[in-house]
């Protein structure tokens, strides 16, 4: 039973990626019918991932404002997800109050409830599908974040300026793993052996990146910002002071790579399914001082990637480090 469900399902998938090709996608005919009807006013609600709004959005902001130019786009969304809007090319973004991941967002309920009235004739994309109407032109389009070098001060509250450590930062659990069906962490455990091959003796600094703080890792080179950051800050400190990100594949992951700013950084990922996240979109960072060395574990399960595997990858990134440092 397993396998003709799985057939039919891809019967379904096949007919619809051809239906897509041959009239165009949903959005595609959205698009159209504003162009042709000369309906400059876009919508869109997302209640769903932060790394997405890079993978997804920002592609299908490109292609409306290629197709029409003067278009004005307005984003409803959830509030811990405004500040990743604010690093792409919306003109609007508002925090839908008490809204919560998966929860469908109604723009007119949205606009009603933050006292203003949503743009007249707008198309609307209430339920964005970027992985269907994206597909096969990932690469048409590439991500990139706005950046402001205004936010770059954020970072001196966390981490001071001068030090003469490498300042390695470390995702240590991505907060969003509970919603896909594979584990896309690697093991408290191993994060645990990696940090105290570079215990205080070293030259290295830890800082911990994540929502919150959970189990301690109590080392004297690291630092934990688990927490106590939003969005931008976090961002502030991986450009201005990390020279090495090591994190599974998230939205942290994702707003560091497509960041449209210059800075030197090794970004080590750690991964299960590499048909996910930046893999998948196979476009490379607007960062020319990015290098990018991926992690898969054996079996695509993050869990099988050995300590020994992640410190070579660390190893190499901090040997570029002191070279470009000399």
């Amino acid at each position: 039973m397993k396998l003709r469900t799985r057939g039919r399902f891809n019967l379904k998938r096949l007919g619809r990626a051809f239906a897509d090709r041959v009239r165009g996608t949903d959005f595609d005919r959205s698009v159209r019918r504003a162009v042709r009807e000369d309906r400059r006013e876009f919508v869109f609600c997302w209640n769903r991932g932060l790394g997405d709004v890079a993978l997804g959005l920002v592609p299908l902001f490109a292609r409306i404002r290629a197709r029409c130019p003067g278009s004005r786009i307005t984003v409803y969304t959830r509030a811990d997800l405004a500040q990743m809007f604010g690093l792409t090319d919306a003109d609007a973004v508002y925090s839908v109050p008490d809204a919560v991941r998966g929860m469908p967002i109604d723009p007119a309920a949205a606009a009603a409830a933050l006292g203003h009235a949503p743009p007249l004739h707008a198309t609307v994309f209430a339920d964005p599908d970027p992985t269907r109407w994206l597909d096969g032109q990932r690469e048409a389009y590439p991500p990139a974040l706005r950046w402001n070098p205004a936010c770059d001060a954020l970072a001196d509250r966390f981490v001071p300026a001068a030090t003469a450590h490498t300042i390695v930062g470390a995702h240590v659990h991505s907060e969003t793993a509970q919603h896909y069906g594979y584990v896309k962490d690697w093991p408290e455990a191993s994060w645990r052996a990696l940090l105290a091959r570079y215990a205080d003796g070293s030259s290295v600094q830890w800082v911990l990146f994540g929502h919150a703080a959970t189990a301690a890792f109590r080392q004297p080179n690291v630092l934990d910002l688990r927490g106590q950051t939003d969005l931008l800050e976090l961002l502030a400190v991986i450009r201005r002071r990390c020279r090495v990100l090591v994190a599974p594949d998230s939205g942290i992951l994702t707003a560091a790579y497509y960041l449209d700013a210059r800075f030197p950084l090794d970004i080590v990922s750690l991964w299960s399914d590499p048909r996910q996240g930046v893999l998948k979109q196979g476009c490379p960072s607007p960062n020319p001082g990015l290098h990018h060395t991926a992690l898969v574990g054996a079996g695509e399960d993050v869990r099988h990637i050995a300590v020994d595997t992640v410190q070579q990858a660390l190893d190499s990134a901090l040997a570029r480090a002191a070279v470009q440092t000399a």
